[in-house]
């Protein structure tokens, strides 16, 4: 009985650091992101080269979605140390290189603010995620239903905006697409990937109730898989902030003042 306690507090120590280590990993993308998007922003040579030359992002962007694909599926390249780093570096590089084509397009204070407001939507879920005490992983069906109905709104909404130009109905279709990617996103992922039972070496000891990255939950990721993890948030909130470009280019919520005071009487 000491024995399997022993145990299960070392699981729950070594689920604890596999949390810190991918929320930690998580952060450094979007800084790493997030510099190279304001270096991109505010310097006007590069602003002009990625204006013109829009289609390099498009190729990196391409690369990026089939490295991500290739390192879901093939899973013996995540755990071979080294290469799992390299692939998931460039994973992330390629992503921000591909948003360099709207980052140019937007102005500096509208992309940091709206980089920020997607960043505390994404942690501040999460933190929901972690403490309700009710089990999203056990309603996947319930889940999977509730993504089509919304998807089913944000299509009918986008051919509104892009038809009809139905005043606020591109906000309408943002609104619905971040919700899918804050409540229902991450359940989808662990399920059509990682959805599985744990078992520690002891065969005798069996992981009753199954975690998520923070344990205590139905399905959970294993414990060496922080690289995906972390580029999972990192690609969630990819999806949020491209949803915010429309407001960034189009609204311009944050820079409209200085864009009025530029203009000349």
């Amino acid at each position: 009985m000491e024995d399997r306690r022993q145990r299960l507090m070392a699981y729950r120590r070594a689920r604890r650091k596999f949390a810190l280590a991918v929320y930690a990993l998580t952060i450094c993308w979007m800084i790493l992101a997030l510099i190279q998007w304001v270096i991109v922003s505010v310097i006007d040579e590069i602003n002009c080269f990625f204006r013109g030359y829009y289609w390099i992002s498009i190729i990196f962007f391409s690369l990026g979605m089939i490295l991500v694909s290739l390192f879901i599926f093939f899973e013996r390249v995540r755990f071979i140390v080294g290469v799992n780093w390299l692939v998931a570096i460039l994973i992330v590089e390629f992503i921000i290189i591909g948003l360099f084509a709207l980052v140019v397009r937007s102005k500096w204070p509208d992309m940091l603010m709206w980089f920020f407001i997607c960043m505390v939507l994404l942690f501040m879920f999460v933190l929901v995620g972690s403490i309700i005490p009710h089990d999203l992983t056990l309603d996947v069906v319930i889940l999977f239903v509730l993504a089509f109905i919304f998807l089913m709104i944000t299509i009918y909404f986008i051919m509104l905006h892009i038809l009809i130009e139905v005043p606020y109905s591109f906000i309408v279709f943002q609104i619905f697409i971040s919700i899918i990617v804050l409540l229902v996103g991450q359940i989808i992922f662990i399920f059509y990937f990682v959805l599985q039972v744990y078992y520690s070496s002891d065969p005798q000891f069996v992981m009753y109730h199954a975690q998520t990255i923070n344990g205590g939950r139905f399905a959970e990721m294993r414990l060496n898989d922080h690289l995906l993890a972390s580029l999972i948030f990192f690609h969630d909130f990819i999806i949020l902030y491209l949803l915010t470009f429309y407001s960034q280019i189009v609204l311009k919520w944050a820079s409209r003042d200085s864009d009025s005071s530029d203009d000349p009487m």
